[in-house]
Order: C-alpha cells, then sequence, then structure tokens
C-alpha cells in the first residue's frame, strides 16, 4: 500500500480517536468522561495551568473549562489557586484527585502495554520521530 501525506494524515487521525475510545472503555468502570480523565491526567503531569493554559491544551473553550472544573471542584479532585495575577487562577490537584490521577495513570499503562506488544524499539523511535517532526512544522506554520 502507497502511504501518502494525506492517507496517513486520516491514519493518524484515526489512530488517535481509537487511541481515546480504547481508553474511555477501559476508563468507564471509574465513572469517568473523556474530558474528565483528560483534564485530571493533564493536571497530573502539569501542575498549576491556568485555566486558560488548560483549555488549550484539552482543544475546549475556556467557558466549557470553567463549567468542567467547577464540577471538578465540587467533587473534591481539583482546586483552584489564586495567580501571581489575582485574576488568573491555577488548577491543582486534590488528594482525592490526586487518587484518581494513578488510576488513571495505570489503566493507560496497560492500554500501552496492550498495545505496543510487539512493536519493536527500533519502530517505535522511527514513528515518534515522523511525529515529532510533524508537530514541530505545524507548531511553525500556525
Amino acid at each position: 500500500m502507497a502511504v501518502t501525506s494525506e492517507s496517513f494524515g486520516l491514519l493518524m487521525h484515526l489512530t488517535a480517536h481509537d487511541w481515546r475510545t480504547a481508553l474511555d472503555r477501559r476508563l468507564r468502570p471509574l465513572g469517568l468522561s473523556r474530558a474528565t480523565w483528560l483534564l485530571l491526567a493533564i493536571v497530573s503531569r502539569s501542575e498549576g495551568l491556568s485555566q486558560s493554559e488548560l483549555a488549550s491544551r484539552l482543544g475546549l473553550e475556556g467557558a466549557s473549562v470553567v463549567r468542567l472544573v467547577d464540577r471538578l471542584e465540587r467533587e473534591g479532585l481539583v482546586e483552584r489557586h489564586t495567580g501571581e495575577d489575582r485574576r488568573v487562577k491555577t488548577i491543582h490537584l486534590r488528594d482525592k484527585g490526586a487518587g484518581v490521577a494513578a488510576e488513571i495513570r495505570k489503566v493507560a499503562a496497560a492500554l500501552r502495554a496492550d498495545v505496543f506488544r510487539g512493536i519493536r524499539a527500533s519502530e517505535l523511535e522511527a514513528a515518534a520521530a515522523v511525529l515529532a517532526k510533524l508537530k514541530a512544522r505545524l507548531g511553525a506554520v500556525q
């Protein structure tokens, strides 16, 4: 099969979609929506992001992130702190949220183990190199 930039782009999109869907299925028993588990995973890796930075990483509108953070705050998973600029609120995990984030990491690690089984390290390195180049170019053309 000849690979074109068009077919590669479509394959990349569909693979990312299937990855998120598989993780959604595995996280469903924890009662987490995609937006919820993604927000908790991002905050666990980058504690103290502003709501606008979080919206950018999630690919959501600011108002949607405010509502999501409101809900997670009510559930005791995250809390807002006032940043250096009092108008900026940063998002931090509470102990309960850190526990849920640890479960998300555990489930995601099991998915990665299943998906990457049989893929050689050299194949993974080559794929990662191509994706890194594409990401860098996309950042430059925006």
